[in-house]
């Protein structure tokens, strides 16, 4: 049932926000959805508000006809209070609210008589948003944009209320001085483990009851191939919003930059005059779409690179 619709207005309207119920339980999956008037490269900014704080974030590129969906899971250390909840949709400096009754069930403990109570200092959660920081990205990246762009800065202030860049992006201290660097990123940490026995070897003896994934702070179960913005320059191309020669260069620079990553014994140098097969539109038209997977996508950018279609 589609409840709690939004008009729209204005040459930018506000967002039209769609909740699947009207009241959650802890473990229930939110499900929202909606509308806004689309304007490419943009993306969706969500936010779950409880009373007090941010219990949830997402952003996501809207479809060409200004869909978007996302989905919440009502259960974690910030979802600790029962009450009245609130989805805030933030599109093109336009936003929209809708509330909805959260209940969390009440557990009774059993009492042992004689028992100690122990007052300990609760544990500020920390907060995440989806595809934020970005494994392929060092810490200090991070570091740098906060210091010099007060665009970026602003963003981050507003989402991360009362955390410092640090504590969202920086690594944890260990007992080796230095490491994790923050000048190199989680993917490259990883990539070394798996591909260096003498650093497998190293991190292991120094390391013996964690893992790589812990280390970093990059759940094991996570593999990014490609980040998920990257699915809006393959429908732009799929659609002809841009040319053959802004889609080859434009994926160029994000394999020069290492947020493509690809086969390392593909040779990286050449020239050509060849055009992007018609096959491999369809490939970008199915990866947009979610009908073929990251790893199938990629097969057909390490094709055109190996055939020196793409340059890099």
């Amino acid at each position: 049932m589609v409840l709690g619709l939004v008009s729209f207005v204005n040459a930018f309207a506000e967002p039209l926000i769609m909740l699947d119920k009207q009241s959650y339980i802890e473990g229930d999956i939110i499900r929202i959805s909606g509308k806004v008037q689309y304007e490419q490269g943009m993306f969706v900014l969500i936010q779950l508000r409880s009373q007090t704080d941010i219990v949830g974030i997402d952003q996501i590129f809207p479809s060409q006809s200004g869909s978007f969906s996302s989905t919440f899971e009502a259960e974690g250390p910030k979802w600790q209070q029962s009450g009245t909840y609130t989805v805030m949709v933030s599109y093109q400096g336009q936003t929209a609210e809708k509330s909805f009754q959260y209940t969390k069930p009440v557990r009774q403990e059993p009492v042992e008589e004689n028992k100690q109570v122990q007052h300990t200092q609760p544990v500020k959660p920390k907060i995440t948003i989806k595809g934020f920081p970005d494994i392929m990205q060092p810490p200090q990246h991070y570091y740098d944009r906060y210091d010099n762009e007060p665009e970026f800065k602003a963003w981050f202030d507003s989402i991360f209320a009362g955390h410092t860049i640090h504590e969202i992006v920086g690594y944890r201290h260990t007992h080796v001085a230095g490491f994790p660097d923050p000048q190199y990123s989680p993917q490259y940490y990883i990539e070394r483990y798996t591909h260096e026995a003498a650093f497998q070897e190293w991190f292991d003896l120094q390391f013996p009851e964690k893992t790589i994934h812990d280390v970093v702070g990059v759940p094991e179960e996570v593999k990014v191939l490609v980040p998920s913005w990257v699915k809006q320059y393959a429908r732009w191309w799929a659609t002809n919003a841009i040319d053959d020669t802004q889609f080859a260069s434009r994926i160029s620079e994000l394999i020069k930059q290492g947020i493509i990553t690809l086969d390392s014994r593909i040779p990286v140098a050449g020239s050509t005059d060849n055009t992007i097969p018609n096959w491999f539109k369809n490939n970008a038209r199915w990866y947009s779409d979610g009908h073929i997977t990251e790893e199938d996508f990629l097969r057909g950018i390490e094709y055109l690179v190996e055939n020196r279609i793409i340059i890099i």
